[in-house]
């Protein structure tokens, strides 16, 4: 649970509250926080609704307000479809964290997403690295856990394995909590190899991000309260005492998904991958939307539009076809794409 919790921590934005060339405490660092901001401030659809709320309490626990935090990097450049947030958390035993932070709320970070399965290495991934190495050179003796959700999660298992060996020999844990997996070059390394049972991968049991291309590392699965695309927030995951509960299997309908997007994966042209996902944003950024909150608010009218202006091939178009078949019977069944909570399956 503490791996999690500072995955979420990293999706804090400290921008001009962490000293440049210093340290600030937890507490101190979201005491300025909501002088800014407010416990009931949104960060956007890709980032739970509960995880400023939890910022609030954290800083007031004896054991999360003494961590101090340093060089928080946040990157953003949509030419590159790049877009970066770290943030190193010292607990206090001198041990350090290295927290990524995963997707925002920007378009350009969900095409960097989808853009994992076409290309060998992302801006990101290579952020990554560069943030670690620079870390661990910069305090060259602590050990380190590395950590992240969704996007950051493939970050720190990314980051882990690439680094050089004198950094992964550090490396206690590595933690992808939900996060998407990787091409089948990535397991062919030697620092795979090397470090392969350091590294654990949280799955929700109706994942639909986690199952996306293959896992690294152990796998674990952890019940969840929702279905569809809430099923990704972590803080839908059932806690038993200070863990997580385990499930045995993904659910069919993860399972259905994982099928289907491995299936379009391995079958696609690299050509057909690139089209698919350049269509699809060309199309995003023209409806005139910058973020995933402000495409939510599309009207009907705007939203028939944008979808009619997706030709694609016909593999693509079989693709889709496919998905929201799926998608909608498994929406009826559940009651909603956007999910609902145990014991109200099949009501009316």
């Amino acid at each position: 649970m503490d791996a999690f919790l500072c995955s979420q921590i990293a999706t804090a934005d400290f921008t001009s509250i962490i000293p440049e060339k210093g340290e600030i405490t937890l507490s101190e660092a979201f005491d300025e926080y909501f002088k800014i901001h407010s416990v009931e401030d949104s960060l956007g659809v890709l980032q739970s609704q509960y995880v400023v709320g939890m910022y609030d309490k954290v800083r007031h626990t004896k054991r999360f307000s003494s961590v101090r935090l340093r060089h928080q990097v946040n990157l953003y450049n949509k030419e590159k479809s790049e877009q970066f947030s770290a943030l190193t958390m010292v607990i206090p035993d001198g041990s350090m964290v290295i927290g990524f932070r995963g997707t925002d709320d920007t378009i350009i970070g969900w095409k960097e997403d989808c853009n994992l399965s076409v290309y060998e290495t992302v801006p990101a991934q290579k952020d990554a690295l560069d943030y670690l190495s620079s870390e661990a050179s910069f305090d060259n003796s602590s050990p380190i856990t590395i950590c992240g959700h969704s996007k950051g999660g493939n970050l720190s298992l990314y980051s882990a394995v690439k680094a050089e060996k004198w950094i992964r020999n550090r490396i206690v844990k590595a933690y992808s909590f939900d996060g998407p997996g990787f091409r089948p070059s990535f397991f062919q390394s030697e620092g795979y190899a090397d470090i392969q049972d350091r590294l654990s991968t949280y799955w929700s049991q109706n994942s639909l991000v986690g199952v996306l291309l293959e896992s690294a590392g152990k796998v674990e699965i952890v019940h969840s309260r929702v279905f569809g695309t809430l099923a990704h927030d972590g803080f839908n995951w059932t806690v038993m005492g200070t863990s997580f509960q385990r499930e045995k299997r993904l659910s069919d309908f993860s399972l259905l998904f994982e099928k289907l997007t491995g299936s379009f994966v391995e079958n696609a042209t690299e050509e057909e991958k690139i089209s698919l996902f350049t269509e699809l944003f060309d199309a995003l950024q023209s409806s005139g939307c910058t973020t995933l909150t402000e495409l939510t608010r599309m009207n009907i009218k705007d939203t028939i539009k944008f979808l009619h202006s997706l030709n694609g091939s016909r593999k693509v178009k079989e693709f889709i076809k496919a998905m929201v078949k799926a998608l909608g019977e498994e929406g009826a069944r559940k009651i909603g794409l956007l999910g609902t909570r145990d014991g109200q399956e099949g009501k009316n």
